[in-house]
C-alpha cells in the first residue's frame, strides 16, 4: 500500500509540475496557430489575433483570447467579444495542444439573403475540414444572428444565443436556445452534408423549432443553389397561438380575431418562387380543412393560393369583423371591416364546405371563391342551401378608397324568413317561406356606416307565410263590433297570409316603400311608407280590410281600417286611425260630423274677418256666398285665405 500510495502521489507530482511548466515550455506564436487553425476548421473564417494569447491550467486547460475578429469577405463580417478554446487534457500531458470546443461570447453575424432565398453574406455553411485534423465543437453564448432580406424594410433579430455546433466529417449539428424578439425558443437543425451545400447540391436536413406559441419541424432535402433554396420534405406545425407565431416572424394577422390554437401537417416543396403545401391538413380555431396551398412571389407582390374542403367552418370566432348587428342585435355593428392587412399580398381562396357559420347566420353545402388585390375584396357564393332554401350571390369590398365602397348582388330561394332574415339584420317578424332579392351599394367603414348609406332595390315575396306579432283578422273583427273599444291589446298573435309581395327602393339609408301587399281569403293588407335602416325603425301607413263573401250577386263587404305602423323593427307598435274607429261608430260619426262642421264654420268666419277686417257673428249657412269689397285683386287675399280655410280642406 505504501508503494502504490508513494507511486500515485509521484504521478501528481509528476503532472502537477508538467502543466506549471506547460505554459514556459509553449510559445506564444505556437498557442496562436493552434488557436487560428481550430477556428478555421470549425468556421471557415480565418481569424485576426490583434491582442494577447493566454493558455490558463484551472479550473480547466484552455486559450484565452480577448481581442479577435472574425474575416469572411463581407463588408459585415462576424464579430467576437472574446474566446475561449478549451484544450483535450492527455494530449497536453506530452505537450501537444489539441482543441476540444471553441467558445465564442457575443458573436454577432450578418446573414444576407436576396428576395429569391439565395445566401449572399454571412457565416459559411461549410467548415475547413483538414484531413488529419478533427474540427472542433463550437459554441456560442449570449450572441445574436441579424437576418435581412434584400427589399424589406423589416430586419430579424435573434439574440440571446446559446448554441452547440457539432461536426462529424461534413455532417452538422446544431442545438441551443435563443429569444425571437421577447418570446425564448429553442431548435435542432441536423444537415447531412453541409460540403454538399457549399457547392449547390441538395443535402437532407432536419430542423426543429419550439417556442411558447408555436412549434414547427421539417424533414427533408434543402440546396443552396444560385437561383435561391429549393428544398421537398414534409412540414408540420402546432401551437397554442397562430397570431404569435405569425408574429414572432414579423407577419401581420390579416384579421384583428381569432388565430389561437392550430396545427399543419402536409408535404413541401420550396423553389426561389414558390412555397407549395400540396397536401396539407389544417385546424385552426377549432375549424379542420384540407386541400392545398400555395405562396407565390411574384414580380411586384405576393399571392397565396388556397384550396380547401372542409365539413365545417365556423367563423364565429372572427365575429368582431363579420359580424352585422351588435350583440343584442338591437344596433348595427360599429366595429370598422379590417382590411389593411390585405395591402402585404394578394388572396385567391376556394373553400367548399358542408356548413359554413358566421355568428348566427348558417349556410350549408357553401362553396366561396374569394380573391383580394390591392385591397379590392371580391367573394362569390355559389348555388348554396340558405336556411331551407338556396343563396347565390356576389359581393365586391374596395378598401383601398378613402371611404370604402360595397356592391351586393344576392338572391336568396325559397328561404325561412324567420331565420334567415333574423340572421342578417335580426328581424324575425316574417315566419315562412319566401324569396329576396337585393341589389344594393354603399359606401364606409363599419356595418353601421354602411346601413347609413345603403342604395339599391329589394324585393321580397312568400307564399303561405305568417306575420308575427299581431292577429290582424281578431283586431279588425274587434274593431267592427266595438270601434271605440280602445287599442289596447293589438299587440300578439299571428296573421297568417297566401301571398306577401313587396317592392323597396334604397336610397342614403332610407327604405321607400313603393309597394307592399298581404293578402288572405279574408283578409287583405297594403302598406306604404318608410323605414329608416341606420336607426332601424318603422314609419308605415297602410290601410287593412277585412273582406267577407256576400251573398250571391252582390259585391263583397268590407271593413277597411288604415293604421300605422312606428317603432322599432324588434318591437313595432300598430295605431290604428282614430278617425276611421269613429266614422264606424254609429253613435260617434254624428259627433265627429258636428266638430268637424263647427271647425268649418269656425275657419270661414276667420277668412271672412281677414278679407274684410269686419267681425261677424251668428250662423254660417252650408254653403256660403262671401261678397269681396270693390275693386279686390283675389290673386292678392289668396295667401291670406289659405292657410285660414285650411280646417276645411281636412274635410
Amino acid at each position: 500500500m505504501k508503494r502504490i500510495a508513494v507511486g500515485s502521489i509521484a504521478v501528481v507530482a509528476i503532472v502537477a509540475t508538467a502543466l506549471l511548466a506547460l505554459p514556459y515550455l509553449v510559445s506564444g506564436q505556437q498557442i496562436r496557430g493552434v488557436a487560428s487553425r481550430a477556428i478555421l476548421n470549425a468556421t471557415g473564417i480565418v481569424p485576426r489575433i490583434d491582442g494577447p494569447v493566454r493558455l490558463v491550467l484551472l479550473p480547466r486547460p484552455a486559450i484565452q483570447i480577448q481581442e479577435i475578429s472574425l474575416n469572411d469577405g463581407s463588408p459585415n463580417g462576424p464579430a467576437v467579444g472574446s474566446l475561449q478554446a478549451s484544450l483535450q487534457f492527455w494530449p497536453l500531458m506530452f505537450g501537444n495542444l489539441k482543441v476540444a470546443t471553441l467558445s465564442l461570447e457575443r458573436l454577432r453575424i450578418a446573414i444576407e439573403f436576396s428576395p429569391e432565398g439565395r445566401l449572399i453574406g454571412g457565416l459559411p455553411i461549410s467548415p475547413k475540414i483538414a484531413a488529419e485534423e478533427d474540427v472542433p465543437e463550437l459554441r456560442l453564448a449570449n450572441s445574436s444572428v441579424l437576418i435581412r432580406i434584400r427589399g424589406r424594410d423589416r430586419d430579424e433579430i435573434v439574440s440571446g444565443v446559446n448554441a452547440s455546433l457539432n461536426w462529424s466529417g461534413a455532417s452538422l449539428t446544431a442545438t441551443g436556445s435563443f429569444l425571437i424578439g421577447t418570446k425564448p425558443a429553442n431548435g435542432s437543425l441536423v444537415i447531412a452534408d453541409t460540403a454538399a451545400l457549399g457547392k449547390g447540391q441538395p443535402s437532407s436536413l432536419r430542423l426543429r423549432f419550439e417556442t411558447a406559441p408555436g412549434r414547427l419541424a421539417y424533414e427533408g432535402s434543402i440546396a443552396l443553389q444560385e437561383s435561391g433554396l429549393q428544398g421537398e420534405g414534409s412540414f408540420s406545425a402546432d401551437g397554442p397561438s397562430l397570431r404569435e407565431t405569425l408574429a414572432m416572424f414579423g407577419i401581420a394577422a390579416p384579421v384583428p380575431n381569432g388565430l389561437g390554437r392550430f396545427s399543419a401537417r402536409s408535404k413541401v416543396s420550396l423553389t426561389p418562387i414558390a412555397l407549395a403545401f400540396p397536401n396539407l391538413s389544417i385546424e385552426l380555431d377549432g375549424n379542420r380543412a384540407e386541400g392545398g396551398l400555395i405562396w407565390k412571389r411574384d414580380t411586384t407582390r405576393p399571392i397565396l393560393q388556397a384550396t380547401l374542403a372542409s365539413e365545417v367552418t365556423d367563423l364565429s370566432v372572427y365575429q368582431g369583423t363579420l359580424r352585422l348587428t351588435s350583440s343584442t342585435d338591437r344596433e348595427w355593428n360599429p366595429i370598422p371591416v379590417q382590411t389593411s392587412q390585405l395591402r402585404d399580398f394578394d388572396l385567391d381562396l376556394r373553400l367548399s364546405c358542408g356548413k359554413l357559420v358566421a355568428g348566427k347566420l348558417e349556410i350549408g353545402k357553401v362553396a366561396v371563391t374569394v380573391s383580394a388585390k390591392n385591397r379590392l375584396l371580391t367573394a362569390a357564393i355559389g348555388d348554396s342551401q340558405f336556411y331551407g332554401g338556396t343563396l347565390r350571390g356576389n359581393v365586391t369590398w374596395n378598401g383601398a378608397e378613402e371611404k370604402p365602397s360595397l356592391r351586393l348582388d344576392a338572391n336568396f330561394a325559397n328561404f325561412d324568413l324567420e331565420r334567415g332574415l333574423g340572421a342578417i339584420s335580426g328581424f324575425r317578424n316574417l315566419e315562412g317561406k319566401g324569396s329576396l332579392r337585393l341589389a344594393i351599394t354603399s359606401r364606409g367603414a363599419s356595418a353601421r356606416d354602411i346601413a347609413s348609406a345603403l342604395s339599391g332595390k329589394a324585393e321580397l315575396s312568400m307564399q303561405q307565410g305568417t306575420l308575427a306579432g299581431i292577429n290582424a283578422e281578431a283586431v279588425l273583427r274587434r274593431l267592427e263590433r266595438r270601434p271605440l273599444s280602445g287599442t289596447s291589446g293589438l299587440r300578439g298573435g299571428r296573421t297568417a297570409f297566401e301571398r306577401l309581395i313587396g317592392h323597396v327602393e334604397l336610397e342614403n339609408g332610407v327604405a321607400r316603400i313603393s309597394s307592399f301587399e298581404i293578402e288572405s281569403p279574408i283578409l287583405k293588407v297594403s302598406l306604404k311608407g318608410e323605414t329608416s335602416i341606420p336607426r332601424r325603425e318603422f314609419d308605415l301607413r297602410g290601410v287593412a280590410s277585412l273582406v267577407r263573401g256576400a251573398q250571391q250577386g252582390s259585391e263583397p263587404i268590407a271593413f277597411d281600417l288604415p293604421f300605422v305602423i312606428t317603432g322599432n323593427w324588434e318591437s313595432p307598435y300598430l295605431l290604428p286611425d282614430p278617425d276611421a274607429l269613429i266614422r264606424h261608430s254609429g253613435a260617434a260619426a254624428p259627433l265627429l260630423d258636428a266638430v268637424r262642421s263647427r271647425a268649418a264654420r269656425e275657419a270661414m268666419r276667420n277668412a271672412i274677418e281677414i278679407i274684410t277686417g269686419l267681425r261677424s257673428y251668428g250662423e254660417f249657412p252650408a254653403n256660403p256666398y262671401i261678397e269681396l269689397p270693390p275693386n279686390t285683386d283675389q290673386q292678392s287675399i289668396s295667401p291670406v285665405l289659405t292657410p285660414a280655410l285650411q280646417p276645411l280642406q281636412t274635410r
